[in-house]
């Protein structure tokens, strides 16, 4: 029996390329995503792909669809064994952070972080009786002179102690699921209105990267890897 993932924002950009080369791999993929048009048809594409694939409503805003994601993961496919928090909105990436709002910043926190967190949180019991993985796609936090999104990393440094601090937990606990972070580096989508340039990659160098170190056979719990392999060190003030 195929192995089963779950992928929020699957229906596009590198959530979507993280599905189908999961799929490739013999994976069936629960398509994550707000909008039920674009969802079904990213599952379509992925069946007439050969790939199982099958749509799930989720809104990372909506504690309802949360719950309701949750409890067809846990009647219908109990065998997960792997989620992908991918889904993450920028907020505004030029608008320096003493000029946001309380409620812009917010908004962001609620859809990159608290969203993801309960998710993640509702789950677990599901993922630590198929000895699973919790993996989050997630940026880099380091000062970057020409990389400054202040809500964006502020929601994704939320989303990297969340998978550190649940690591260290879970040892402690002797829980059998690891939780870790990959940051695919500077790609192309419509997150950061498809930016090109010499070092930003395509969608899908992101999703075969990201896969990458999914399917290496290695444990990673606790880690949030850079792009280049290189573990975040954040005490050594290390990205």
């Amino acid at each position: 029996m195929a192995k089963k993932v779950f992928i929020t924002g699957a229906n596009k950009g590198i959530g979507k390329q993280i599905a189908r080369q999961m799929g490739k791999n013999g994976w069936t993929v629960l398509v994550g995503a707000r909008n039920e048009e674009r969802g079904l048809a990213a599952a379509r594409e992925l069946l007439g792909e050969n790939i199982e694939a099958e749509y799930l409503n989720i809104d990372l805003l909506d504690s309802k669809t949360i719950a309701a994601a949750v409890q067809t993961v846990e009647s219908r496919h109990a065998d997960l064994s792997m989620l992908v928090n991918n889904a993450a909105i920028p907020g505004d990436m030029r608008k320096p952070g003493y000029e946001f709002t309380v409620d812009e910043l917010r908004n962001v926190m609620e859809t990159n972080f608290f969203g993801p967190f309960e998710l993640t949180r509702r789950l677990l019991p599901t993922l630590e009786k198929n000895n699973g993985r919790v993996v989050n796609v997630t940026i880099p936090i380091g000062v970057l002179s020409f990389f400054n999104p202040f809500a964006y990393k502020t929601t994704k440094a939320a989303l990297n102690v969340m998978a550190q601090s649940f690591a260290q937990s879970f040892t402690e606990k002797n829980k059998p699921i690891e939780i870790f972070s990959v940051m695919p580096g500077a790609t192309t989508t419509d997150l950061n209105g498809n930016i090109t340039g010499e070092h930003v990659k395509t969608a899908e160098e992101s999703g075969i990267l990201i896969v990458g170190f999914i399917l290496d056979g290695k444990n990673h719990n606790g880690e949030v890897i850079n792009t280049n392999g290189a573990v975040a060190d954040y005490n050594r003030g290390l990205l």
